[in-house]
């Protein structure tokens, strides 16, 4: 086993819309699609369709969306381990997309998580995990100790800022960043960059900051640098940060250094977010690598 990823599964139902939400009416969608979706199942997917060697520890129910989820992970080279639970039903996101700019608005159903004593004995070279399991995430950090870890940090909750002091890297979305600092980021302030990541040092000693179509805040040699987002017209933001966190995995696992590795992960969810259905729209390597070479 190389990477593991640990974290939700999902069904993802992409329902574009091309009006305002308005209460008490009626409204037609025609496209609608239908996706496996979570942050950790996502980016395994990812790496699945790259040739990694990567194995999903996750809960699907024994029911319908459960196997048809079971089937693309098959499918994407992805070794799933059930997590033990009775009763369970699988986990359903519906995402509503605004077709005008691409962005989203998910309502996510994640079921009764009961506490599991599960544990991985095996070693592997990458972790990455989304904190929505995180009893056996922190066991697996105890257990394994010298493993590179990364935390996709999406929204800020209790469960995650524990998590994000014991993982290598936090790489966390702007909410998080934002929840726990309580600074706003201002891209023509660097010294609101200075003062998020005094607070996010407290956490952790390797933080990025996700921020969308703005690109992405990192630290390396002491200095906090900002690394502009690859323009993309963008149809569907599903699923794009989690692509990006699966593609930072895969350049951590082949050895890239950090400005590297988050151009690929960049890159990548730049491409993603110009096609729909958030696990569907996984670039291939090639197109990514073949993107760099001309930029």
């Amino acid at each position: 086993m190389n990477i593991l990823c640990i974290g939700q599964s999902t069904l993802d139902i992409s329902l574009p819309l091309d009006q305002d939400l308005i209460e008490n009416e009626k409204f037609r969608v025609y496209d609608k699609l239908e996706s496996a979706g979570g942050p950790a199942t996502t980016a395994s997917i990812l790496l699945g369709l790259w040739g990694e060697d990567v194995s999903l520890l996750s809960r699907l129910g024994d029911d319908l969306y459960g196997h048809y989820i079971s089937n693309i992970l098959f499918k994407a080279g992805v070794k799933h381990h059930p997590i033990p639970c009775v009763g369970f039903s699988t986990p359903i996101s519906v995402i509503l997309t605004n077709k005008s700019n691409g962005k989203r608005t998910i309502f996510n159903c994640p079921g009764n998580i009961a506490l599991s004593d599960l544990c991985v004995k095996e070693d592997v070279n990458v972790m990455l995990t989304d904190a929505h399991e995180p009893e056996i995430t922190q066991r697996f950090l105890t257990q394994h100790p010298n493993t590179i870890s990364v935390l996709d940090a999406g929204g800020y909750r209790p469960n995650t800022v524990e998590v994000a002091k014991r993982v290598t890297w936090l790489v966390s979305s702007e909410t998080f960043a934002s929840g726990y600092s309580g600074v706003t980021i201002d891209l023509n302030d660097p010294k609101t960059w200075n003062s998020m990541y005094e607070r996010l040092h407290e956490l952790n000693p390797h933080p990025i900051v996700t921020l969308g179509e703005r690109g992405c805040l990192y630290e390396e040699n002491g200095e906090i640098h900002h690394l502009s987002a690859f323009p993309a017209i963008a149809i569907d933001t599903n699923g794009a940060g989690d692509i990006f966190h699966g593609a930072f995995v895969y350049a951590l696992s082949h050895k890239y250094n950090l400005r590297e590795a988050l151009r690929l992960a960049s890159m990548t969810s730049s491409i993603s977010v110009t096609r729909r259905g958030g696990s569907l729209s996984i670039p291939t390597l090639d197109e990514v690598l073949s993107a760099l070479q001309h930029v």
